[in-house]
């Protein structure tokens, strides 16, 4: 008599493989796009740091946050002497694009969109999507 397999076992064995392989995937997708949102928020506070040693360190800024309004940061590298603190403005990673910013003399706000969750919108300009997470110089304005 051969020994084989029946269908039974292979059916039972294929869903089972099918279940854990669903499993780790939806697993995965969620602590990527967590990590995403990590990453996003790293960004923010890696621009906060470099307008508050623009502030306090340039002396023409003569203790002001940089004039700066409703954009997308990348144009920050074109304020006077930003560079030396900044030298390249950080992009969403999943998308590349850039993070909004707003700044005037004495306050400033960055914001992003956030993927994990359906957050209440913070204000600011994220393009076709509401911006979901925003941080100013006292830390998190908004979010999550």
């Amino acid at each position: 008599m051969k020994k084989a397999f029946t269908l039974i076992e292979i059916i039972v064995v294929v869903t089972i493989i099918g279940l854990l392989s669903g499993g780790a995937a939806i697993s995965y997708s969620s602590l990527t796009r967590a990590s995403r949102d990590a990453k996003r928020k790293a960004d923010l506070e890696q621009i906060r740091a470099a307008l508050e040693m623009y502030r306090s360190s340039e002396p023409s800024a003569n203790g002001q946050y940089p004039d700066y309004p409703d954009a997308d940061c990348s144009g920050l590298v074109s304020i006077s002497n930003f560079t030396s603190y900044l030298p390249r403005i950080p992009t969403d990673p999943k998308l590349g694009s850039n993070y909004s910013c707003s700044s005037s003399a004495s306050t400033y706000a960055l914001y992003i969109t956030v993927e994990g969750g359906d957050y209440a919108s913070c204000g600011g300009s994220c393009g076709a999507m509401p911006c979901e997470y925003s941080i100013g110089p006292y830390g998190k304005l908004c979010g999550p």
